[in-house]
């Protein structure tokens, strides 16, 4: 499970793919059951999804009236603790102050830990220049400026440094148009300090469903709009997701595989189906995957799924997905590969 950032590229060769009407219809939305996660029933999710190798989406029960962007309970404490709503007093809305998600200051007290980045940023941006209302953008200009030393080489950084950046750049765009697209992307569980390990204890179904042979854990935080290309992974993935909503599409192994062959034809390459390079992050690999799966022509042979927060979603062994995070406040996943 891998994510990138994307826009879309010409929709010739996409038609010549969509070449029957079917295609143009409604994805079909996932097969669902209620939750929480941690009562679910280990003999029903096998039967249901674990053993035919079928998604299935773990939906909550209602928020109460709750924003939907964080839940006030949850069987993963990392959505309770780690985020806030705070009040952002919109300049042109004075009298009306918007509710932004944001870390929490619990959050705030590990900011030294070292994490796994990506940056995205229209190369038409200054991603160093000072944007938004909010304070510790010279701090954060000063961050960056060491980080890209020539940000003209293109538009997607991979680098490690501090948690702090990623709280000073929410801040910084807070109640704003993103101009810093940062993604704290796949930062394993085993390397967070103890503490956050234990806000992310491993479900149930992970443990009892299958060997309970966890392949890899990792954390996924970041400033919208975030996205991951399509591809699929070796082991079953139970994603779930702690704050904002995101949507994933996903697609049978033989259709999924039949859309990144005719995307790699379409650009005269020949890439790897299960690992994330930058290829996928940058230039025609990404634009040409975006309109396969997300533009106005793409395949709907497939399925489709929201996955609000204290929501979880199979996704079964070498199934083609993408995903895509929803509205603009910060967004956070956990996602465990098991056998």
């Amino acid at each position: 499970m891998r994510r990138k950032a994307v826009t879309c590229l010409t929709k010739r060769s996409t038609r010549r793919f969509c070449s029957s009407p079917a295609h143009f219809r409604s994805l079909s939305q996932v097969e669902t059951i209620p939750g929480p996660i941690d009562t679910i029933d280990i003999n029903e999710f096998r039967k249901k999804a674990f053993t035919p190798e079928t998604p299935l989406l773990i939906k909550r029960e209602s928020s109460g009236g709750f924003p939907a962007a964080l839940s006030p309970s949850s069987s993963i404490p990392a959505a309770v603790k780690w985020f806030t709503f705070e009040d952002f007093d919109n300049a042109n809305e004075s009298s009306n102050p918007q509710q932004t998600l944001v870390p929490s200051q619990y959050l705030h007290t590990f900011q030294d830990t070292i994490l796994p980045y990506e940056l995205t940023y229209d190369l038409a941006e200054d991603p160093t220049k000072p944007h938004g209302q909010a304070g510790g953008s010279k701090d954060l200009k000063g961050m960056l400026s060491q980080l890209l030393q020539n940000p003209s080489a293109g538009s997607f950084h991979r680098f490690n440094a501090p948690l702090s950046l990623f709280l000073q750049a929410c801040r910084t765009n807070a109640g704003a148009s993103p101009l810093l697209r940062l993604y704290i992307a796949q930062a394993q569980i085993t390397d967070l300090p103890k503490q956050l390990q234990e806000d992310l204890p491993t479900p149930r179904l992970v443990r009892e469903a299958g060997k309970g042979d966890i392949y890899d854990a990792n954390i996924w935080i970041g400033i919208p709009p975030t996205y991951t290309p399509l591809h699929r992974d070796p082991n079953p993935n139970l994603f779930v997701q702690l704050a904002s909503s995101k949507q994933v599409r996903l697609y049978r192994p033989s259709v999924g595989a039949g859309i990144f062959r005719h995307v790699q034809r379409s650009i005269g390459q020949s890439g790897q189906t299960n690992l994330r390079g930058e290829e996928m992050m940058e230039g025609p690999e990404r634009d040409a995957l975006d309109e396969a799966v997300w533009g106005d022509s793409a395949i709907q042979d497939g399925f489709e799924a929201i996955v609000n927060p204290d929501e979880a979603l199979f996704i079964p062994k070498g199934w083609w997905h993408s995903i895509k995070s929803i509205g603009t406040d910060v967004t956070a996943s956990v996602n465990w590969w098991f056998r």
